[in-house]
């Protein structure tokens, strides 16, 4: 119960997510700017690229994403098994978040951000998911290494 926890925990990130996309797509000349946490706005955009508006074929994109998100579903499963929290907490932030994306995709042709921070780019919370998932996923192999090396100490 305490893994599905996790899922459950990124889950309401996934949800919120969607519902500010429905927002903003049904209100697309909204845009809420007032300067909150370091600049940030908030307009509909539309992203037909990847990161940062890099352009893809869309059929291969979409292949791609479906492909990599059952790879990682795969792994999440295997997390599951070994019972590795950090694991389960990050493939399923990155799960979450690509799936996201993938809906809008699906469904609009594009992906719909958000969130507009001037000095960055226009991104949502499914890319910040995906971002985070593969922090906590680096932070897991940093203490898995670390948890090896220390049971790896010859103690004489």
């Amino acid at each position: 119960m305490k893994y599905l926890s996790l899922n459950l925990f990124v889950f309401v990130f996934f949800i919120f997510d969607r519902l500010l996309k429905y927002y903003f797509f049904k209100n697309p000349a909204e845009i809420f700017s007032g300067g909150f946490l370091f600049g940030l706005n908030f307009r509909f955009e539309k992203n037909f690229g990847i990161a940062f508006g890099f352009s893809v074929n869309r059929i291969l994109l979409i292949f791609l994403t479906v492909f990599l998100i059952l790879i990682l579903f795969s792994f999440l499963i295997k997390a599951y098994q070994r019972k590795d929290s950090w694991e389960i907490l990050g493939f399923s932030f990155i799960v979450f978040g690509a799936i996201s994306n993938l809906i809008d995709r699906l469904r609009f042709g594009f992906v719909i951000d958000y969130i507009d921070l001037p000095i960055f780019t226009v991104f949502n919370i499914a890319d910040c998911l995906i971002s985070a998932g593969v922090v906590v996923f680096l932070v897991s192999i940093g203490i898995h290494s670390t948890a090896g090396q220390i049971k790896n100490i010859d103690i004489k």
